[in-house]
């Protein structure tokens, strides 16, 4: 039996906050800084990711009571980016630096069966078909990486 859909996303918002507590008390902020030669101030850490979570919530909310394939899409490609190519972000970083990268424990036990689990409740559900979730799954690939890009290694001076 596969768990349901919309209990699921209940608790994307509440593994973002649990992922971003792991970063915060492990020392993301002064990791990125050491591995990219530029510094992540705290408020920046701390703002930036309260901030997703709160439309990771709001997205929740919208996909919740609209249950529409517009909600849902927008909803999985941003759980895709924060959750699923974020736990594979810190997995990269550990072979890159050959070093623990603060958020991998949540990214590999909570981060990669949660988005294994959404996607499989979602296509069991018929929230998307699975042509619309490899989408929702590659957009939030991209926009992951751009949050590393610039936010993280400053790729072009930004």
């Amino acid at each position: 039996m596969t768990a349901s859909y919309y209990r699921l996303i209940r608790w994307l918002p509440v593994a973002f906050a649990a992922h971003v507590a792991e970063e915060y008390l492990t020392g993301f902020p002064r990791y990125a800084g050491e591995i990219s030669g530029h510094a992540m101030d705290l408020p920046l850490f701390l703002g930036g990711n309260i901030a997703f979570i709160a439309i990771m919530a709001l997205l929740v909310g919208w996909a919740a009571k609209t249950r529409s394939a517009t909600a849902n899409f927008w909803l999985l490609a941003w759980a895709a980016g924060n959750l699923f190519w974020n736990f594979v972000f810190h997995f990269v970083l550990v072979v890159a630096f050959d070093r623990h990268s603060p958020g991998l424990i949540t990214g590999t036990l909570v981060y990669f069966p949660l988005s294994l689990a959404l996607w499989q409740a979602a296509l069991a559900g018929r929230v998307v078909r699975a042509p619309t979730l490899i989408g929702a799954i590659l957009l939030g690939g991209a926009y992951m990486g751009a949050v590393a890009a610039f936010s993280i290694f400053h790729v072009g001076g930004v």
